[in-house]
């Protein structure tokens, strides 16, 4: 198999997930109006029969045993397939270069910018635009007396935070590029990262990530 077509075969994967999540909000109203029909059933005898009665008539118990048997064969098959995603899960992650990253508050976002180059410990680190044209970093270098080179300038690690909090305060905190010798981060905006770097450095991040 190619990868471009491991990549069709993943986006069909990810569009039927949509459908199943679709599936199960139905399903839970099914779920909801059965257990209001058994405690109907559970008044007295005689409404319990009246259930049965109307129940003739229609296709409700057997559709419910389909979907059982359905459900029970998804089941048996899904807890095959997670044993070998699990042997997989590491076997990919040990291929990955790069993982976004979002954050429910944008100074959670400001912090792990800083936990990523204090981990990383650069000598520089290049600030640029993400777009050229965009943002102007001529002023911040020359009130911090940073290097400019084109669209970029460059950052001492001890002078970062400065620059970082002297670029929010000027609403300088979407569609910027950090940059050193082995890593990109992409500030997509207040609340999204992009990170691309080498597997072990990326590894390094992922678990800063997860202690925020």
């Amino acid at each position: 198999m190619s990868l471009a077509r491991l990549e069709s075969d993943l986006l069909k994967v990810k569009k039927g997930l949509g459908e199943v999540k679709r599936v199960n909000t139905d399903f839970e109203k099914v779920i909801q109006e059965l257990s209001f029909l058994k405690q109907r059933a559970s008044v007295d005898e005689q409404t319990k029969n009246n259930i049965t009665e109307e129940l003739k008539s229609k296709e409700i118990i057997d559709l419910f045993d389909g979907i059982q048997k359905d459900f029970d064969e998804l089941r048996t098959q899904l807890s095959k397939q997670n044993l070998e995603k699990e042997r997989l899960t590491d076997f990919m992650e040990s291929l990955r270069t790069k993982k976004s990253f979002s954050f429910d508050e944008s100074t959670k976002t400001i912090i792990f910018l800083g936990e990523i180059f204090d981990a990383l410990q650069p000598q520089y680190i290049s600030i640029k635009p993400q777009y050229m044209g965009t943002i102007d970093l001529g002023g911040i270098a020359i009130e911090l007396g940073l290097h400019k080179t084109g669209s970029a300038v460059l950052v001492e690690k001890e002078s970062f935070s400065e620059a970082l909090t002297l670029m929010i305060s000027r609403k300088m905190f979407r569609n910027i590029i950090f940059e050193t010798d082995n890593t990109k981060v992409i500030l997509k905006s207040s609340n999204e990262v992009v990170v691309e770097s080498d597997n072990y450095h990326l590894k390094k991040i992922i678990r800063l990530s997860k202690q925020e």
